[in-house]
């Protein structure tokens, strides 16, 4: 079986954790906080998981994982240093939380036989690591996973999705060829969908844009994600946003599939209840990852001399709600 080391336990963190040890792999969770440490050590991680497979017959599964939990400022090494087979430190932290402290200390505290697997929505934040990080060790992965707190303060596994994962740059895929295969099988063994992906930039840069169209307009019209398809005025800013990331995408000779507008709708379809990760973050009064989503696409964008109007105009939005909100 496989070691994990889950750095963040929110919810696609504690979705990872749950399941992998559910399948009976070696987890180690890794928190910020002494009292969700504690809370962990006491009650395990909760996950409610409202996809369940055939065999429960729409039942909803609930998976109550007891991993090893570390606090950050105990600086441990992630997974010992006996270099015993692959260990994968899944960075379940949100973009912001992506700095050059914690390239640092990943660097410092991996082992020998770890790779950083990085589960970032945005862009930028590879940069921000390699300097720190042996550049063949990061591992990017794309997930359509749907996942939530709840008001218990319990995981909600809402919608299952597909995991793809690549080298983090393209030319280093031969490095990391068998450790991304192992695990990919593990991830499988785990319940989940995923593989291989030759072009994981261009997976990137797909939900980039799926997620720099529903996340913002979902903040700031404070709605769940399937009602943004019953507003007809929200459903033209979506395609306008869309549009000018396409255009971007194409500009920097980005592939996208021919059917990624179908799979924007499908996701807001999928996911139609769920609350964006922005707009909890704004209803709790907390930053949101708007400079590593649309902040993203607007540098890269300035850089190429583009004009992204829409964009622009949600992104001075958000930051105008981030710097007036009162919870």
């Amino acid at each position: 079986m496989g070691r994990f080391t889950v750095i963040g336990a929110g919810a696609l963190g504690t979705l990872f954790a749950a399941k992998l040890f559910e399948a009976g792999h070696e987890v180690e969770v890794v928190v910020r906080r002494a009292e969700r440490q504690a809370e962990i050590e006491a009650a395990g991680l909760r996950l409610i998981d409202a996809v369940p497979g055939p065999e429960e017959k729409g039942a909803r599964a609930v998976i109550t994982a007891f991993p090893r939990v570390s606090l950050w400022e105990e600086k441990v090494a992630f997974g010992g240093k006996d270099g015993s087979g692959p260990h994968f430190i899944l960075l379940a932290v949100k973009q912001s939380a992506i700095t050059r402290e914690l390239g640092l200390e990943l660097g410092r505290r991996m082992s020998p036989s770890a790779w950083i697997v990085c589960l970032q929505n945005g862009i930028g934040h590879l940069e921000t690591l390699t300097p720190y990080v042996p550049a063949e060790r990061l591992i990017s992965a794309v997930t359509t996973e749907g996942a939530m707190i709840s008001a218990a303060g319990e995981a909600v596994h809402t919608g299952s999705g597909t995991t793809w994962i690549g080298a983090a740059g393209e030319e280093r895929a031969e490095v990391s060829e068998i450790a991304q295969k192992n695990l990919v099988y593990w991830l499988q063994l785990a319940g989940f969908s995923a593989s291989v992906s030759k072009n994981i930039s261009s997976r990137i840069w797909q939900k980039l844009l799926i997620n720099a169209v529903i996340n913002p307009l979902t903040a700031l019209l404070r709605v769940p994600n399937g009602e943004l398809l019953s507003l007809p005025e929200a459903g033209e800013l979506m395609r306008a946003l869309y549009e000018e990331g396409v255009a971007l995408a194409r500009a920097l000779d980005i592939r996208l599939e021919p059917d990624l507008w179908e799979q924007l709708l499908e996701v807001c379809r999928r996911t139609a209840n769920n609350s964006s990760s922005m707009l909890q973050d704004m209803a709790a009064g907390r930053r949101t990852e708007i400079d590593a989503i649309t902040g993203g696409l607007l540098r890269e964008a300035d850089r190429g001399g583009i004009a992204l109007p829409t964009h622009l105009t949600v992104y001075r939005l958000i930051k105008a709600a981030e710097a007036g909100y009162r919870p």
